[in-house]
């Protein structure tokens, strides 16, 4: 058979007159190699190892630990404590950044008035790092419990929190901002 598919190709490869007898050709001779009855390669048959025998048993339920929690009430309220102690600093250095910015509405950009009420808006905003860094600590915990499958609810409501006193921070940078003429 491969010699006939041979002879085919090699006519129509030699005329070149018909694109499609040459694509005929080429897959006949494709076709005439997997065709072939020889025992080179192994049959696709099931195997006998492969077939289902026996019986199918679940496994007896194993009883379930309760998941812990990834951090405790006590390191949870450390954490947000922090972040009270930052806000709280925050604050009382606030009217101290409010009465310089004041001071500098009108300045020149080289004033000293202006320098004193950048350096105290460039303090605001180190405090308000602090009150980030511990919303990250939370946001660590929070990735640790949602992929262990730890209960989040104590860490949902204390980034809720953090997050309240942030949002005032911001306004509040914002609005000196502002304020300033920046």
């Amino acid at each position: 058979m491969r010699n006939w598919a041979f002879v085919i190709f090699a006519k129509i490869n030699m005329t070149r007159r018909n694109p499609l007898l040459f694509l005929i050709a080429a897959s006949t001779l494709a076709l005439s190699a997997c065709a072939d009855s020889s025992d080179k390669y192994p049959s696709l048959a099931i195997r006998d190892v492969e077939r289902v025998a026996g019986q199918f048993r679940p496994a007896p339920p194993q009883s379930a630990e309760a998941i812990r929690p990834v951090a405790s009430e006590k390191e949870i309220s450390e954490i947000v404590g922090r972040a009270d102690e930052a806000h709280r600093r925050f604050l009382a250095r606030r009217a101290d950044a409010r009465r310089l910015v004041e001071s500098a509405r009108l300045t020149n950009i080289e004033s000293n008035v202006r320098q004193r009420a950048l350096i105290a808006l460039a303090d605001l905003a180190s405090l308000r790092s602090d009150t980030v860094l511990s919303l990250g600590d939370l946001d660590l915990l929070r990735a640790e419990a949602e992929t262990t499958f730890a209960p989040t609810d104590d860490i949902f409501q204390a980034q809720a929190r953090i997050g309240l006193s942030l949002n005032v921070q911001n306004g509040i940078i914002n609005s000196l901002w502002a304020d300033l003429g920046q």
